[in-house]
Formats: structure tokens, sequence, C-alpha cells
């Protein structure tokens, strides 16, 4: 099968061929630039993730926030003696709007804008230039990460800036457990630090039907001492930016909700604020935080408050905050084994097209059947959605016995454009598929609440991730 379309003639690819090999030594020693998703952080880069916006290098370059060598980037940096890797805690969307580049929304996204947030707490760029990545002369970054696949606006911001017959590339990389994380505390000053949530509570809670800890159908959540109560209003904890661990938990909640609060549920990418998500009711006390780890905080510093988290990060505030389980199943006990994908799970140049009007769940669409004007759709196979609804509930790629919340994320690269980096940025993208590399990355796996893919038959190759990737 042909991945990719290699658009030089044959003199022309042996003087690529012959510079590239000069320049051997330069390609091995560039960082790989990329960021975007905040679910899998601690897994790609470490801990340091869960407190720090640009992670990269190694002690000798940067002794604030090294790769940890049992992160995936780490390892994969540590075996195969192949460059540094920094990454942007950006968000899923933002991460998708810089591996895009241009203005998109008024807004400039360009991979050598600094790593940090603006005003509107959003980043725009990957820190390419920041002394230790050392990449100013990158134009576009090595690759991008989210939690919630390609949406067709963002197939289209991409085309907008890179030309009509030009495709990034997608594949699932990691799936991670959506925690159900609290803070609360009981009126006699007692914390609650266990609590078992149902679908049906969850769906209140989120929807805005409950909006006190001590409303009835609450009750049988947490266990409390005799004559101790609880009654203060719940603060929700929301990702206020564009977040792919929102679609994952909305994907859940569309699935797992009945009734008319199930139409509160909006499985999309493109938030900017609670009403996008969770259409309108009264949100007066919820609180808007940018990535997981200030979701995480949030809850740390708001007494009877519930969030929607990954899991690596809570584990990273714990004990200031408690995870809750939900259906009886734990984000990190019952979140133990790779999840299998196989190729009926798997929908190929497809991207998400909003979502149902009625019960908010995603719409997958061909991109040939979107594209407008000059807009082209890909004719290999590298770009490749995991249909949301074969993990929105257990059944299908999650099992019955595990936990019920799961996000898939992704890593996103470039067909064209990528130069010397070309080997080491295959290799990279391979790297979640790599048996060795996944042996060393231990800060995915076991009970981490993230979990490496099986990869099933005729669903797709780690060599066809790498040459998807052309020049």
């Amino acid at each position: 099968m042909n991945y990719g379309i290699r658009k030089l003639s044959n003199r022309t690819k042996l003087v690529a061929a012959a510079l590239a090999l000069a320049l051997a030594g330069v390609s091995h020693a560039q960082t790989q630039v990329g960021g975007g998703a905040t679910l899998p952080s601690i897994g790609y880069v470490g801990s340091a993730a869960a407190s720090n916006l640009q992670v990269w290098g190694t002690s000798s370059t940067n002794t604030s926030d090294p790769l940890d060598t049992h992160s995936l980037f780490g390892a994969w940096q540590a075996l195969t003696g192949n460059p540094n890797v920094s990454y942007c805690l950006t968000g899923s969307g933002a991460g998708k709007d810089i591996l895009a580049g241009g203005s998109i929304g008024g807004t400039s996204y360009n991979v050598q804008n600094n790593c940090v947030k603006n005003s509107a707490g959003t980043v725009t760029g990957f820190g390419a230039g920041l002394t230790g990545v050392n990449r100013t002369d990158l134009t576009q970054p090595n690759f991008a990460a989210g939690d919630s696949p390609l949406a067709f606006s963002d197939y289209s911001n991409y085309l907008a800036t890179h030309g009509n017959s030009d495709y990034p590339t997608q594949f699932p990389a990691v799936a991670g457990a959506v925690a159900i994380a609290f803070n609360l505390v009981d009126d006699q000053g007692t914390p609650v630090t266990t609590a078992n949530f149902t679908d049906a509570q969850l769906c209140n809670i989120f929807s805005g039907v409950d909006n006190n800890w001590s409303d009835s159908d609450l009750s049988g959540a947490f266990t409390l001492p005799a004559t101790h109560t609880v009654n203060q209003a719940i603060k929700v904890a929301y990702r206020s930016d564009g977040s792919g661990t929102t679609f994952s938990f909305s994907n859940h909640l569309a699935f797992a909700c009945s009734g008319t609060a199930s139409a509160h549920f909006v499985t999309d990418q493109a938030f900017t604020n609670v009403d996008s998500l969770f259409k309108t009711f009264p949100v007066t006390g919820w609180l808007p935080a940018s990535g997981n780890a200030a979701v995480a905080a949030a809850i740390q510093n708001n007494e009877a408050s519930i969030g929607y988290v990954e899991t690596a990060n809570a584990l990273a505030t714990a004990p200031s905050i408690s995870i809750a389980t939900v259906n009886g199943k734990s984000p990190t006990a019952n979140f133990s084994s790779s999840l299998t994908i196989a190729a009926s799970d798997l929908a190929f140049n497809s991207v998400i097209n909003g979502a149902n009007a009625t019960n908010g769940q995603a719409v997958v669409s061909t991109i040939s059947s979107l594209i407008t004007g000059s807009q082209t759709a890909p004719s290999t196979q590298c770009i490749a959605l995991v249909q949301p609804s074969t993990y929105a509930v257990p059944g299908t790629i999650v099992p019955s016995t595990s936990y019920p919340i799961v996000a898939i994320s992704y890593l996103f690269g470039n067909v064209h454009g990528n130069g010397t980096d070309l080997t080491n940025t295959r290799s990279l993208l391979e790297a979640p598929y790599n048996s060795t590399i996944q042996a060393s990355a231990t800060d995915i796996g076991g009970s981490t609440g993230l979990q490496y893919l099986t990869l099933g038959l005729r669903s797709f190759t780690a060599a066809q991730v790498g040459n998807c990737l052309v020049d």
C-alpha cells in the first residue's frame, strides 16, 4: 500500500538524499518540537508536566524540568540516541491550531511563538526558539498531540496555510482514563475522601440538574459519619480551553445520559466557554481552567468542588484532592491493561463534523463529502480516526470490566515539510507502538491512568505511521 505521495523526481530525490546524509550529524542533534494535549502529557514527558507549561531536554540543557526517562519521549530519546523533545502543554485545540499555523479566529498561531498563555488563556506557539530548544529554523511543528480527532475545521485550517493538496497525519497513540476528582468537607469539618458516582449522578451534576451536595439523589455517592451532612453549592471545575479531555468526557455523557439531560452534552471540540458544552443553565460558582493541571489545581483550591481531569494529573495533586470511582470502577485499578484497536473501530480520512443536536453525540463524516472549492481529500490512509462511539461506554474498545470514561489521544504529523527532521520525526511518531520503548516508558501503563494501544489485525502498522511522512 502506498501511504504517501512522493512528488519529487528521481534525480531530485538522489540530490536530497545526498544532502540529508551530509547533514545527518546536524539533523541528529535537532530537538523535535511539538505540543498540544495535556491529558497524556505526564505520560509523554514525565511528572514535570504537572507544574510546567513547556518540558524539554535533558539534565544538562534544562535543569528545571527535564524529560523523565520513564516517559514515552524520554524513553525514545534514551533508547534510540535521537535528539531532545520539546513539548508545550497548550491543550488539544490550540495544539491543532499551531500545527495548522496562520491566523485562525483572529489569532495568529506559529511554532515559533512563545509557549505562554495570553490574556485569554490561549497558548499560540510551541516555543521553538527558546534557549535550549534552539529550533529557530522551524516553520511548522514536528508533531502535535490531541485528545480528540481532527474536526473538519481543523482540516480546513491546515489546508488554508499549507495548501489544498497538503495534509496532516493522524494516528491514535495512547488511551487515558478521565478521572472524576473532588474536594469535599462535611458540616463538621471532616474531609470526604471516597465517593462512588453513578452515570446518572454525573449526568445530573454536570448538566446542572443537581446544584447542591445535599440533593437527595447524591446521598448514595458517599458515606458520611452519623449526624454529619453536606450542604454546600456544587462548584464544577471545567476546561475553558479547546480541550480533548472535554471532548472525551462529553462523549461519555452523550451516550450514558438518558432523557432530557442528554441534550445538555454536546460532543464537539471548539469549547471556548461552558455554554458550548453544557448549553444554557445557571453556572454561578463554576470554575473555568485551562489545562488538566489547572483543573486539578482549581479543585484543590476550592472546597465543595468537582471536575473531570486526566487521572495522572489528579494523582499528582493527591491527596489534596480525591478521586472517585464511577459505577464502582477505579480509573487506576480498573484501567490497567492496554486497549485493542481493531480495523472495524477505525475510519480513515474522516473527521468530526459537529454533533447530533438531539443527543450530543459526535458526527463523523468523510473528508471527501465535506470539501469545497479547491480543497482536496487525501487518497492515502494517513488520517486514522477511532470512532468516538467505540470508546464512549464500555463494551467495544473499552472492556465491560473497565473504568468507563476514556479518551483516545492522537499524535499528528505533516505529510510534507519535514526536511532533515524526516527520519527522527518518523521514529518519534512510531514510538507509541515500539514494544522496547513501551517496556521502558512506565509513565504509561499499569495504574498510571494511561494505557498503550494494541493494534488489531488490519488496523494500521507502526511503519504506516512513519511512511505517511514523505518529505
